[in-house]
């Protein structure tokens, strides 16, 4: 028997109309495609029509879209991840600027926004999906679950470009690999492998290169096969270690890196001469990153980053990972 609609107009005022999924998903559509089946929502990274490019925009639109997705209770299940072969490794070299002028803003609210909404914002179950090595994993491995191609890395590079880190990913290793061998990352800038991390107990599973998604959607129909309440609850639970994490250090360690940035700037080792870009010295600059970000995420990097570290790899390593882009990518060659 049909249930009757309820009659619900002698209420006061009616219930606040929320976006739904075709709307709001045009407001991401320049950082994400938004695809939702039978509840599950799959959020895959971009830039436009391109592999994903960190950014300015990409760093406030993150935060923007954990936020409102997590107000529309038709996505029971999230999926974060890209259609694209790998993770983030590239730099949008122009992507900064606003972020530049803005970077209060950026530094205080976003930064901690884009940790803390994954974790405090979203309440259903979450899925991270990383299908190929990239930097700024921590979205994904914010997740209930995180699933992790086989040639995925792990590092915080942070320190090794001059900054503190500050945005999560230290606190993240430290949370999933344990504090000495975090630290060692950290103060090494060093990494480990897709294995290892899942070894060591920070991913879930590791999928073979082309599985990764396959796996994602697999886990979330187990997932959704559950009754909403208690798959509901149920990731609360699973949130509750790293929102104790968060609510701790979280903002302290992303003033932290506000304020290191800021003292490089004030001391003027914030780099933007290109003839200086391969040097040891001071904070590199995003135009620099994206080119030494491709270079840690190549198998070419491996045999320094993923040994123990020795100090003159360290010091070359700006100079083999310029040279090294030059000839792998020189049609997208800037300097």
């Amino acid at each position: 028997m049909a249930k009757q609609a309820k009659d619900y107009s002698k209420q006061m005022a009616p219930y606040v109309e929320l976006p739904k999924l075709d709307e709001y998903k045009e407001w991401f559509k320049d950082y994400a495609d938004l695809d939702r089946k039978d509840g599950i929502l799959q959020v895959s990274l971009k830039t436009c029509d391109h592999k994903p490019y960190w950014s300015g925009g990409m760093h406030r639109a993150m935060s923007q879209l954990s936020r409102t997705i997590s107000m529309d209770h038709e996505n029971e299940v999230i999926i974060w991840t890209t259609k694209y072969p790998n993770w983030i490794q590239d730099q949008d070299v122009n992507g900064w600027d606003r972020y530049n002028d803005e970077r209060f803003s950026h530094q205080f609210f976003d930064d901690v926004n884009l940790i803390k909404n994954m974790v405090f914002d979203i309440d259903v179950p979450t899925i991270g999906a990383i299908p190929g090595p990239g930097f700024h994993w921590d979205g994904p491995v914010l997740c209930d679950i995180c699933i992790v191609s086989e040639d995925a890395i792990f590092d915080d590079p942070h320190l090794s470009s001059g900054m503190v880190s500050g945005d999560g990913m230290g606190l993240l290793l430290q949370q999933g690999i344990g504090l000495k061998r975090a630290n060692y990352l950290i103060l090494g800038g060093g990494q480990i492998s897709a294995q290892t991390a899942y070894d060591w107990g920070m991913v879930s599973e590791v999928a073979p290169k082309d599985k990764v998604l396959e796996r994602a959607w697999e886990m979330a129909k187990i997932i959704k096969s559950a009754p909403f309440h208690a798959r509901t609850v149920a990731s609360s639970l699973c949130k509750r270690p790293l929102q104790r994490l968060l609510m701790e250090d979280l903002r302290v360690n992303t003033l932290s890196e506000a304020y290191s940035t800021q003292i490089s700037i004030n001391y003027g080792e914030y780099e933007k001469d290109d003839a200086d870009a391969s040097t040891d010295a001071g904070q590199v600059d995003e135009r620099f990153s994206g080119a030494w970000w491709r270079w840690r995420c190549d198998p070419a990097s491996n045999e320094e980053l993923q040994n123990p570290r020795t100090y003159e790899g360290k010091i070359n390593d700006r100079k083999v990972a310029l040279e090294w882009f030059k000839e792998a990518h020189p049609e997208e060659w800037q300097y």
